[in-house]
């Protein structure tokens, strides 16, 4: 990566770190919990796809324009309320190794948190629009992120769900923010994006989305890697990530140690079955081959994808 567009990309993201800082409610018993939320954002992946897809299309040793800033900082909002959203569904304690909202302040509150986060994500995103397309394309992307978590609710505690039913809870829950992500970039600061570069922003953010998913289900039975949330948090709620439908579809005893409600003994089961975690990966690897590949012969100009596909090596190597 070329140093000056290293630190091009270090600045845009502090200005979003600023930007989301600056992000305050009127509802002054809850002032606190929203500034916290707001500031346990995390690497803010999905912001750096705005960014460097803002950057796709235009002189990438210019400044942002601050619109693009602003439509980062509402991504990342976007993604902060669907996470306070889970982990009241989930009764998750940690998030980033902090104290999720809903043990500090009761689900209620956390709930009626997550809906005033992303009800301001909307009204930012209506303030920034170019136009109406743009906003339809926000609030139908909102509707795929909600639907893969029913598809998600809905397959809880199911042992003959498929791996098809898993790509379509994954493909609305994770992928299609990391799409959005992608295409509010070009959006935002491209006059005439054309379609070979609305491909490229849709078929790669679409596959770096699948790919993160699978590599974060994986993540949630290494006991040994710190991703700041409890593990085996899945298992435990009656949610079968990929290396647990494998070894349903290739197993049918396997059926019985899920059924007995015993995380370690689903642990258990998958260490002794190396294979299960290994094509899982693989599958990862695939996805991010196919967006590495999005960026070949793309209009994407050179700088940008550079980092863009030094970030995809960078999660090819974590798999």
């Amino acid at each position: 990566m070329a140093e000056g567009q290293e630190l091009l990309l270090r600045e845009d993201m502090k200005r979003v770190v600023a930007r989301l800082h600056e992000e305050q409610t009127h509802v002054e018993p809850y002032r606190d919990d929203y500034r916290r939320l707001l500031d346990n954002h995390g690497k803010m992946i999905r912001a750096a796809m705005v960014i460097l897809f803002a950057r796709a299309c235009r002189p990438t040793r210019e400044p942002v324009d601050e619109r693009v800033i602003t439509g980062a900082a509402a991504i990342e909002m976007l993604h902060l309320a669907t996470l306070v959203h889970d982990d009241v569904l989930d009764d998750a304690p940690i998030r980033r190794k902090q104290p999720t909202v809903h043990t500090i302040r009761g689900n209620k509150a956390a709930i009626y948190l997550g809906d005033l986060i992303l009800s301001r994500y909307m009204e930012i995103m209506a303030e920034i629009a170019p136009n109406t397309d743009f906003i339809r394309e926000q609030a139908g992307t909102v509707c795929e992120i909600v639907g893969g978590e029913l598809y998600q609710e809905s397959g809880r505690h199911h042992t003959d769900i498929t791996v098809d039913y898993y790509d379509k809870t994954i493909s609305g829950k994770t992928a299609a923010l990391f799409r959005l992500a992608c295409l509010t970039g070009i959006r935002l600061a491209c006059l005439r994006p054309g379609q070979a570069m609305e491909e490229t922003a849709r078929t790669f953010g679409g596959n770096l989305g699948m790919a993160f998913q699978i590599i974060d289900d994986i993540n949630d039975f290494d006991l040994d890697k710190d991703t700041g949330k409890p593990k085996l948090e899945d298992i435990r709620d009656g949610i079968y990530t990929l290396p647990v439908l494998l070894g349903l579809k290739r197993d049918k005893d396997f059926r019985a140690v899920i059924e007995s409600d015993s995380p370690k003994d689903v642990l258990d089961y998958l260490q002794g079955h190396p294979e299960l975690a290994e094509e899982s990966r693989q599958t990862a690897r695939d996805y991010l081959g196919r967006a590495a590949q999005a960026m070949e012969d793309s209009p994407v100009n050179r700088d940008v994808r550079t980092l863009l596909d030094e970030l995809v090596q960078a999660l090819t190597s974590q798999v």
